[in-house]
């Protein structure tokens, strides 16, 4: 037998060779089968995120659309001034309350609206706006140091609440109040910090106007004109 002839592969070789090399074209097909599957999983996600992301999409600008819908609304809505001080329409729960004031039966308004405070499912919209509805009636009423006390209370559940307009509202009316008790600068003061209020500026600046006047104008030992630092 010649050098050549013996170091030939032997037919068991080749044979194991052949079908080493089909297991691993069938290894390879299934890899490729499983890419392909995957590419088709990833293609059908991305189509999926992506309606999701068009529904979305839809969807905030309906809401916004709804929103200005609702605003435009509500800007229609007559706004009155109650006792000078009130700005209604404000919660739909102290409609009634409101309608009361407004035909003159503050002390009828105010028996109606006091158990409100009581419920356990006030939003703080809504908790906020009663305590300054009965601060405001209390107001009118000459109740002054119980309308600063709602005021104050209302302020409270605003400023933990981070409700920017909601404490600008209830500074508006501890302004108020304080002027009543002739607190020039605390009112002073209250007033500024309520400038953003939206639809009470007029109010706002008229009253804040006069407690400057009124602060600037009196005996240097007047205790109006002391601000009271543990309510700042």
């Amino acid at each position: 037998m010649s050098a050549n002839s013996s170091q030939s592969p032997s037919y068991g070789d080749l044979l194991e060779t052949v079908q080493y090399l089909l297991e691993d074209r069938k290894r390879l097909c299934q890899r490729l089968r499983f890419a392909e599957r995957t590419i088709q999983e990833f293609s059908q996600q991305a189509k999926h995120a992506n309606s999701l992301a068009q529904n979305a999409q839809q969807s905030v600008t309906l809401a916004r659309d709804r929103k200005k819908i609702e605003k435009t609304s509500d800007a229609r809505k007559p706004s009155t001034w109650i006792g000078g001080s009130w700005l209604a329409p404000s919660e739909d729960i102290l409609a009634p309350a409101e309608k009361m004031w407004q035909d003159g039966n503050a002390q009828q308004a105010l028996v109606k609206v006091e158990p409100l405070l009581q419920r356990p499912d006030l939003t703080v919209s809504e908790d906020v706006n009663t305590n300054l509805f009965i601060s405001a009636i209390l107001r009118a009423s000459g109740d002054f140091a119980q309308a600063s006390k709602y005021a104050e209370d209302a302020l409270v559940i605003a400023k933990d609440a981070d409700a920017y307009m909601l404490a600008s509202k209830a500074e508006f009316h501890r302004g108020l109040s304080y002027l009543k008790q002739n607190r020039f600068a605390q009112a002073q003061w209250c007033l500024v910090l309520a400038s953003h209020l939206e639809g009470h500026q007029d109010q706002i600046e008229a009253n804040r106007v006069f407690a400057e006047e009124r602060c600037r104008n009196s005996a240097s030992n007047d205790p109006g004109r002391k601000l009271d630092l543990e309510y700042i």
